[in-house]
């Protein structure tokens, strides 16, 4: 096989490799992002009379695009429901609890933690990226 079509056998290969390994590394990081962000909120929560959902809505789930995108969720189905004495217009207590409301002040978790954990992200995605490209 000559180098050129060493070369270009290598090329072709490259996305898939990444592709897979690139798919388990942001994986793996949405889900440190998600504990920690479950840690923050635990260490947020002060009533006897918040339920835990909030925490339980915590989570990572695979995304509709590309094999590497995973989101990490809170809120949704678990927290929304009707607005206690008020409307009958569906509210995600989440979006109280991140950004506060009339009746509470903000207790973010969701975006404090990203920011917190952004570059150490960035790193371990670097990172996968170069190892795949030293082991080809």
């Amino acid at each position: 096989m000559s180098d050129q079509d060493h070369l270009d056998a290598w090329l072709q290969a490259l996305p898939d490799k990444l592709e897979q390994h690139l798919s388990d590394v942001v994986r793996e990081q949405a889900e440190q992002l998600s504990d920690a962000q479950r840690r923050a909120l635990q260490s947020l929560e002060q009533s006897p009379d918040e339920t835990g959902h909030l925490e339980e809505s915590c989570t990572v789930i695979k995304g509709d695009g590309s094999p590497t995108e995973w989101l990490v969720v809170a809120g949704g189905d678990h927290t929304t429901g009707e607005v206690r004495g008020g409307s009958s217009v569906p509210y995600d207590y989440a979006l109280g609890f991140e950004f506060g409301n009339s009746h509470q002040p903000a207790r973010p978790f969701f975006y404090p933690t990203y920011r917190a954990r952004r570059d150490d992200i960035g790193q371990a995605i670097q990172e996968a990226i170069q190892e795949v490209i030293n082991d080809q």
